[in-house]
Formats: structure tokens, sequence, C-alpha cells
């Protein structure tokens, strides 16, 4: 029968929701890198005058980078706290609590949005084009509020777990 070392942690489900966030850090990462890339080529070939007649493309760029690098923050905290390292435990509890604002923050927004194209589809004579594709992103924004509401109190539980005793004792425990 194997036996577990001395040195061995024990179970800890914050360290689930940690994997998670890393994941998810990830998955932003590659999907704003990317869209920086686009952002960019599509900057380079616009002129002046194409740029002064709209929104300009440094800003969806410079936002895209910024998710990029805050994403990138991210994966490194969550890696870091998965790796015991013990400043990473105080980094992760302001990174869970700072994204527990944001998400109940954009999933309060989301949900008047989530409204509003209710309040559209309701109207009758709509193209059945415009039906079609407003029905889908009001099903894909209700999804979004739905996982921004569950995250809220998991992100908070992940803030408080980090901070109690018992974590940080195995944060604290030497020679492992």
């Amino acid at each position: 029968m194997l036996q577990a070392s001395r040195n061995a942690r024990p179970f800890a489900p914050w360290r689930i929701v940690v994997w998670l966030v890393m994941l998810l850090a990830a998955a932003g990462f590659v999907i704003n890198a990317y869209a920086s890339v686009v952002v960019a080529h599509a900057a380079g070939a616009l002129t002046e005058e194409a740029v002064a007649g709209g929104p300009s493309p440094r800003i969806a760029l410079a936002w895209s980078v910024g998710y990029t690098l805050a994403a990138f923050g991210i994966m490194v905290v969550a890696m870091s706290t998965l790796r015991w390292r013990a400043w990473a435990r105080d980094a992760m509890r302001l990174v869970a609590l700072l994204l527990m604002v944001w998400a109940a923050y954009t999933a309060w927004f989301a949900y008047g949005q989530w409204q509003q194209i209710g309040v559209v589809l309701g109207q009758p004579g709509l193209p059945p084009d415009l039906v079609t594709v407003a029905s889908r992103q009001h099903t894909i924004m209700l999804v979004s509020v739905i996982l921004k509401v569950v995250s809220v109190p998991l992100l908070g539980w992940l803030a408080w777990a980090l901070g109690s005793v018992r974590v940080r004792q195995q944060f604290l425990a030497s020679g492992l």
C-alpha cells in the first residue's frame, strides 16, 4: 500500500478555485493577446482620415494590452500560490477580492443589458435575422451573468480561506 509522505500537505479545496482562476486567466490572456495583435494590425492599416471619423483603435489596443497584462499577472500569482510561495498567498487574496468586485460590477451592468435586449426582442415586427442574432446574444449574456453571480461568493470564500489560520500555517510549514 502506498503511504503518504510525512511532509504531504492535506487536501485543500481552495487550491481547486485557484486552479480555475489560473485557467480562466490563461484563456483571457490568449484571447486578449490575439485581440491585441488583430487590433494592432488593423490600426496600422488605417489612415489618419479613417481614424478621425470614428473611435480610435489605439484605445481598443490599450484596453486589450491592459487585459493581457492583467491576465498574465493573475496567472503568475495563481501559479505561485499553487507552488506554495508565501508572498503569493496575500497577493492571491487581493486578486480574489478584486475579481469578486469586478465580477459583481460587470454582472450588474450585463444584467441591465440583458433586460434591454429582452425588451427589444419583445417588440413586434423585428426581422427574423435580427431576432435570431439577438436571441443568441440574450442567452449568452444570461449565462455570463449567472457565472459571474456564482463567482462572487466563490471568490469571496477564496479570499477568506487564504486568510485563515489553517492555510497560513500550510504556507509556513518548513521543509516542504
